[in-house]
């Protein structure tokens, strides 16, 4: 708009033809590449090149326009804006270069012209001002250009630091509100745990254990703690609620959670003891090793998120137990930060992770299941294929262990909603945010190894919990291999993140 402005008025103004010439051209040239410029920023390709040839460019034609019009007229004013403009860049080196470039030229124009070595041929000279004066305005214009670039790198860092902390204050309100939403269903279970305390099945025998102490409930039962008398031995003892006992398929799931469970012989399954019934009620019972330390969703509630080293761990441990579990044809379909557990048996020994509950655990080689045509699984880690209803493979518990790294990494639950029907939404196609959007310093092929493992389609997802597992500590270290660089690459053209202060 400037450069089509003074093109209309050249034709009124009174200078030597050689440097009109001379000054038209240049404005042609400023106004194309201010053209070209415009156009790759509408088209999206505005980047560091496009910046440092338009400001180079503006900063030499700046010569000759206040050559044409005068060293001494308003012209410096002009200047001003774009000096602004460059110096608010985030091409450091060059916001300071460009107008370094353009302050110098216009001093030692300034100077020269003083100094009588240059012919003021400007609109508006100064031939008539005291040579003081000039030396004045030499001194005073370059300072106001100087101050004006101050001005804008002040400005940019300070803009910079206000636009960094909304994108914190939304990051952190969003992963708030996800984690209370996270709380408010762990509140439900707490509210009506009362572990701790003496249940109605207190003193009862189940096999050679008496039972003691709620420790915890379920959807499905409750756990005693319990020891066995001839050896003092510590157990935990589920039970079946028996309200449910009116509805066959929840006392078979019970069942078949300890013959499920029981078959297993992997340190990374909680292990089963046995399977019968109380012996003054007909209450079905599974007794297991009693574990001591904090079940995964505890340890997220007191710190957040795990570190890299204990993410691994974490991570490397249910693999393990996992990929046991599905060598065995088990699927367990509810894998989620309250099923697994991290067990200390003492101060000193290193932490073992154990998955519990398999009470909804599918046999692969069965032809259907307890819960067919039912969404079976927990809102907010179950698969996409578990969410639409339909069957799953052992592909689907790797989804769900990509949602428990997920939400164990970036302190936030991958998929939230106000409601159940949100949350499957989510699920079956919605992405969350980047990981590394939400965790600073976070490598970016982390992001590539849980886009992976949280694939929509099970085809796309590592064919094994090991595999993640040693996936992630590699994504880590920023070793990913290129294969999987470019699966993830793939996952995400197809199902890009959502921004981190989605819902």
């Amino acid at each position: 708009m400037l450069c089509l402005s003074a093109l209309a008025f050249l034709p009124f103004l009174d200078g030597e033809r050689w440097n009109s010439i001379a000054f038209a051209s240049s404005l042609i040239i400023l106004g194309g590449t201010a053209v070209w410029c415009l156009v790759r920023c509408v088209r999206g390709t505005y980047n560091a090149t496009v910046f440092r040839v338009f400001g180079y460019v503006a900063a030499t034609a700046s010569f000759e326009i206040e050559y044409f019009l005068g060293v001494f007229s308003p012209t410096t004013l002009v200047v001003t804006l774009g000096l602004t403009f460059i110096g608010m860049g985030m091409d450091r080196r060059h916001a300071l270069a460009i107008p370094v470039y353009a302050i110098s030229g216009y001093a030692l124009l300034a100077a020269l012209i003083t100094a009588g070595v240059l012919h003021d041929p400007g609109v508006v000279h100064a031939n008539s001002v005291p040579f003081v004066s000039k030396l004045f305005f030499v001194a005073l214009a370059p300072l106001v250009l100087v101050l004006t670039l101050w001005m804008a790198r002040v400005s940019r860092r300070t803009m910079a630091d206000a636009m960094t902390a909304a994108a914190d204050a939304t990051r952190l309100a969003a992963q708030r509100e996800a984690l209370l939403a996270e709380a408010q269903e762990d509140l439900e279970q707490l509210l009506h745990a009362g572990a701790g305390r003496r249940g109605r099945f207190t003193g009862s025998s189940a096999g050679d254990y008496e039972l003691q102490e709620i420790i915890g409930r379920g959807a499905m039962g409750e756990v005693y703690a319990a020891r066995r008398a001839k050896d003092d031995q510590r157990a935990a003892i589920k039970l079946l609620r028996p309200e449910t006992l009116v509805k066959a398929n929840m006392l078979k799931r019970f069942l078949r959670e300890g013959e499920t469970a029981g078959s297993l012989t992997s340190p990374n399954v909680v292990r089963i003891l046995g399977v019968g019934e109380l012996a003054d009620v007909p209450i079905p019972y599974i007794a297991m090793e009693l574990l001591d330390g904090d079940d995964l969703a505890a340890i997220l509630r007191k710190q957040h998120r795990l570190d890299r080293k204990a993410a691994v761990a974490m991570l490397h441990g249910i693999a393990r137990g996992l990929d046991s579990a599905h060598g065995a044809g088990i699927i367990h379909r509810d894998l989620k930060p309250q099923n697994l557990f991290e067990h200390r048996p003492s101060a000193k020994a290193p932490g073992v992770w154990k998955i519990l509950d398999f009470g909804v655990s599918k046999l692969a080689s069965s032809q259907g299941t307890l819960t067919q045509q039912a969404v079976v699984g927990t809102p907010g880690y179950m698969s996409p294929e578990q969410a639409r209803g339909a069957d799953v493979t052992h592909l689907s518990d790797i989804f769900s262990l990509g949602a428990v790294a997920y939400r164990a990494i970036t302190a936030r639950p991958p998929f939230v909603g106000n409601d159940l029907p949100q949350k499957l939404f989510a699920i079956v196609y919605n992405q969350p945010p980047r990981p590394s959007a939400l965790v600073d310093g976070l490598p970016r092929d982390v992001d590539g190894v849980l886009a992976i493992a949280l694939a929509k389609d099970p085809k796309d997802r590592f064919d094994s919990a090991n595999k993640f597992a040693a996936a992630l500590d590699r994504g880590f270290s920023g070793k990913l291999k290129e294969e999987e660089r470019r699966t993830a690459e793939r996952i995400l053209k197809g199902h890009p993140w959502g921004h981190a202060g989605q819902r």
